[in-house]
């Protein structure tokens, strides 16, 4: 077997023993599991990692407009809000947009993504089904990235799964390696923050924003 297959790797995280056998090439990191019953649950903990970050890097092969439950208080810090979604476009975005405004206790969030799409806090972009998998988002600070959630990415209460649905929360080297995956598939999206604009803008006004120039 690999020369390194005997050796054991012990990282001491939060007071537990994390055995991991090494392979090379391996990214090692420590990791949290999220389940869809942990407490604090999926939204709290990445309302938490977002206050702390200065920028996101969301990829989520269904993205909705309506779940995205995050406010102006989680994103104060954010500088970079960068999305990317699978396929995007009207007939996907509409119907969540259309919930948001319709929605007294949701519609202040059609405003807040509005406003930063149009100060370019805000940026979304459409890749090609099958570009990525799972749903996976870094947070970076001023030292660069320091954490991704992988795995399910769902903000309201309750969630829509029957069954299990699992993530994680990598760190370090992990997190510096999602960062580039995500830059890389970024690269070659299409920009659909004007669509997204006039989408959560329909009775609104507001200045549209521009396109994002090609690399």
């Amino acid at each position: 077997g690999h020369p390194n297959s005997a050796r054991i790797l012990r990282f001491i995280f939060h007071g537990w023993d994390l055995v991991m056998l090494p392979l090379s090439g391996l990214v090692l990191s420590p990791a949290v599991l999220l389940d869809k019953r942990s407490r604090p649950d999926f939204r709290d903990v990445f309302g938490h990692m977002a206050q702390a970050s200065s920028d996101l890097a969301v990829a989520v092969t269904k993205m909705r407009l309506s779940p995205l439950d995050l406010d102006g208080g989680d994103l104060a810090e954010v500088q970079s809000l960068r999305v990317l979604g699978a396929e995007l476009n009207a007939l996907t975005l509409d119907p969540g947009a259309l919930l948001l405004r319709a929605d007294a206790r949701r519609a202040p969030r059609a405003k807040l993504f509005r406003v930063l799409l149009e100060e370019e806090q805000l940026e979304v972009c459409s890749a090609l089904l099958g570009a990525w998998t799972p749903n996976f988002t870094p947070f970076s600070n001023e030292k660069g990235p320091q954490s991704v959630v992988t795995g399910f990415h769902w903000f309201e209460r309750p969630d829509p799964y029957r069954g299990p649905a699992l993530g994680a929360i990598h760190f370090a080297d992990a997190a510096r390696l999602a960062a580039r995956r995500h830059a890389e598939i970024w690269e070659q999206a299409h920009d659909k923050g004007s669509t997204v604009w006039s989408i959560l803008s329909k009775g609104e006004r507001g200045s549209r924003p521009a396109d994002r120039s090609p690399s």
